[in-house]
C-alpha cells in the first residue's frame, strides 16, 4: 500500500535559485525524521498487539495439569475453542480490540473546522507582497540607493586654513609674528566626472530596484507552492480518514462472517492492520499539514504556529499558448532578464565612469596674509593633476581595461539567463501538459473505474465470491488512484506557479482554459 510515507515531495525546482525557500528544507531536517520514525514505532507497536497479542488471548492458554496435547500441537482446550461456540467468545475479543484500535484516530476522525478564518490564494499572495520581511528589506535597500546619486554631484567640501608665522617663542602678544595666513580652497573634478559617477549610482539603484521584482516572482512561487501543500495535506489527511470508515465497514463484515464460521479469523485481522497502516499514514500527513501552515504563516510574516483556516482547493485547467510564446512573452517581462540587462548597463556606465579618469582635475584658492609689521596681502592658487604622467597612467588604463571586461562578463550572464529562461519556460510548460492529463485521466477514467470494480467486490465478498485479499487490494488500489488525482492536480498547479515565475508574470484567465479543452491549429479554443 502506498501512502505519504512514500512520497518525496520536492519544492525547490531550481531556476537559477537557491526555493528557499519552501518548506522542503524543514520537511528534511533532524525534527521531521524523528517525527516520522516516531509514527513508525506508533504504527509497528500497534501491529504487534493486533498480530500478538489477540491470538495469544484466544489460543495461547496455559496448559492445565494434566492436560493432553494432541498430534496436531493444540491442546485440548484451544481445540474446543474452534468449534461454534467459543466463536462467539473470539468475536466479543475481536470486537473489543477493534475498539482499541479505533480510538487511536480520535483525534484524526474529529473532523473540526480548521481553526482562523479561511484563507484564499489571493489574500495570502496580498499579504506576502505586503508583509514578507525579505521583500521589505530590499525595499528599504532600494530607497538608500535612490539617494547616492545626488552625493556625487556636489562637489567635495571646500577646506579652510589658518597659519601663523614666525611667532616668537617667548612672547604671546598676537602683534609679534610676523605674518598670520587665512587661506581656502576648493576641489573640482574634471569634466563630466560627477555625472559619471553619479550615472553609475542611479544604475546601482535600477539594480537594486529590479532585485525587488525578482525576489517578489520569487515569494508568489513560494506561497504558491506551500499554499497547495497545505491543501494536499489536509485533503489526503480526509482521504484517508474516508478509507478508514471503508476499512471499518469492512471489518464489520468480516466479523459477521467470522461469527458464523465462513471464514478464518486473520481476515479479521487484516482489516485491524490495514487500519493500523492507515494511522501511520495519518500522523505523517498531519505533520506535512504543520509544517506547512508554519511556512506559509512565516512568508507571511506571521506566528509560525498562527491558525490557518480552510483553503482553496486548485482545480484542473490547460495552458493555451504553445511554449514559444510563452518564451517570447519571458523573454519581454521576466524579472531576472531586466536585472541582467541592468547590470550591463551599469557596467557600461563604470566603463564611461573610468574613462573621465584621463581628464585632469583642478584645484582653485586663495588666502589673505595679516602682517602687524607690514601692509596685509592677499594670495590666489590654482592647480591641475597630470593622469597621463608616464607613472600613474598605468593606474587608469588598469581601471579601464577592469570595467571593460566586466561588460563582456555581464553579456555573457546575460546570455545564460536567457537561455535558463527558454528552458524554464519549456520544462514548466511541459509538467503542466503532463499533470493536466494525468489529472483528467484520473478523474475521467481511473477513479470511476476504481470505484466500480471496490463495490464490485464488496457486493461479491458479502457473498462469498471473493476472498477478503481481493477486496482489501481494490480498497487500496482506490485509496492509491484517489490520492494520484488531487497530487496530480495539485502538481499542475505547482507547475503552473513555475511558468509564472519563469515567464515573470501572473498568467490571465485568457492563457487558460478548462480541463478537456484543447486549441486547434488557428488558436481557437475547442
Amino acid at each position: 500500500m502506498t501512502g505519504p510515507r512514500h512520497e518525496k515531495q520536492d519544492h525547490h525546482r531550481s531556476h537559477g535559485r537557491a526555493p528557499g525557500a519552501g518548506h522542503r528544507v524543514v520537511t528534511s531536517s533532524p525534527a521531521f525524521r524523528h517525527a516520522r520514525l516516531h509514527g513508525t514505532e506508533r504504527s509497528i507497536a500497534l501491529l504487534v498487539i493486533a498480530l500478538a497479542a489477540l491470538p495469544a488471548a484466544l489460543v495461547a492458554q496455559p496448559i492445565p495439569p494434566g492436560q493432553q496435547v494432541g498430534a496436531g500441537g493444540l491442546t485440548e482446550q484451544a481445540a474446543q475453542m474452534m468449534s461454534p461456540a467459543p466463536v462467539v467468545a473470539q468475536s466479543e475479543a475481536v470486537t473489543a480490540f477493534l475498539s482499541q484500535v479505533q480510538e487511536q484516530f480520535h483525534t484524526f476522525e474529529q473532523r473540526r473546522p480548521y481553526e482562523g478564518p479561511p484563507l484564499t490564494l489571493a489574500a495570502a499572495l496580498e499579504e506576502a507582497l505586503a508583509k514578507n520581511p525579505t521583500l521589505i528589506a530590499l525595499r528599504r535597500q532600494f530607497e538608500a540607493a535612490r539617494l547616492r546619486p545626488a552625493q556625487e554631484r556636489s562637489l567635495m567640501a571646500p577646506t579652510f586654513e589658518a597659519q601663523i608665522w614666525q611667532w616668537p617663542i617667548s612672547s604671546l602678544a598676537p602683534t609679534q609674528p610676523t605674518m598670520i595666513m587665512l587661506t581656502a580652497g576648493q576641489d573640482i573634478p574634471g569634466r563630466g566626472k560627477r555625472r559619471a559617477r553619479a550615472a553609475v549610482l542611479e544604475k546601482d539603484a535600477d539594480v537594486a530596484e529590479s532585485e525587488i521584482a525578482v525576489r517578489a516572482r520569487a515569494v508568489v512561487d513560494e506561497v504558491k507552492r506551500v499554499y497547495v501543500d497545505l491543501f494536499l495535506a489536509r485533503r489526503e489527511i480526509d482521504i484517508n480518514l474516508a478509507s478508514v470508515d471503508l476499512l471499518r465497514q469492512f471489518a464489520d463484515v468480516s466479523e459477521a462472517k467470522y461469527v458464523t464460521g465462513r471464514i478464518s479469523q486473520q481476515d479479521v485481522l487484516k482489516a485491524v492492520v490495514e487500519i493500523s497502516k492507515l494511522h501511520d499514514d495519518l500522523v505523517m500527513l498531519d505533520e506535512r499539514a504543520r509544517l506547512a501552515e508554519a511556512w506559509l504563516n512565516t512568508l507571511l510574516d506571521r506566528p509560525p504556529d498562527a491558525p490557518i483556516g480552510a483553503v482553496g482547493a486548485p482545480h484542473e485547467r490547460v495552458v493555451l499558448p504553445a511554449s514559444s510564446e510563452l518564451q517570447q512573452m519571458a523573454l519581454e517581462r521576466q524579472p531576472e532578464l531586466r536585472h541582467a540587462l541592468l547590470q550591463r548597463e551599469r557596467a557600461e556606465a563604470a566603463l564611461t565612469a573610468a574613462q573621465t579618469e584621463y581628464r585632469p582635475d583642478f584645484f582653485v584658492g586663495g588666502g589673505y596674509f595679516l602682517m602687524p609689521r607690514d601692509r596685509d596681502s592677499w594670495s590666489a592658487s590654482v592647480g591641475i593633476t597630470w593622469p597621463n604622467a608616464p607613472w600613474s597612467r598605468g593606474r587608469v588604463d588598469a581601471r579601464v581595461a577592469e570595467a571593460a571586461a566586466d561588460i563582456e562578463a555581464a553579456r555573457a550572464r546575460e546570455r545564460v539567463v536567457e537561455n535558463a529562461i527558454r528552458l524554464a519556460v519549456h520544462d514548466a510548460y511541459v509538467r503542466v501538459q503532463s499533470a493536466a492529463q494525468r489529472a483528467a485521466l484520473l478523474r475521467t477514467s481511473i477513479v470511476p473505474q476504481s470505484e466500480q470494480t471496490l463495490e464490485v467486490s464488496r457486493v461479491a465478498y458479502q457473498a462469498d465470491r471473493v476472498d477478503f485479499l481481493a477486496l482489501i487490494d481494490n480498497q487500496r488500489v482506490l485509496l492509491d488512484v484517489q490520492l494520484a488525482y488531487y497530487r496530480a492536480v495539485s502538481d499542475l498547479e505547482q507547475a503552473i506557479a513555475d511558468l509564472e515565475l519563469a515567464v515573470g508574470t501572473e498568467l490571465g484567465p485568457a492563457i487558460f482554459a478548462p480541463a478537456g479543452a484543447q486549441r486547434d491549429e488557428q488558436g481557437r479554443t475547442q
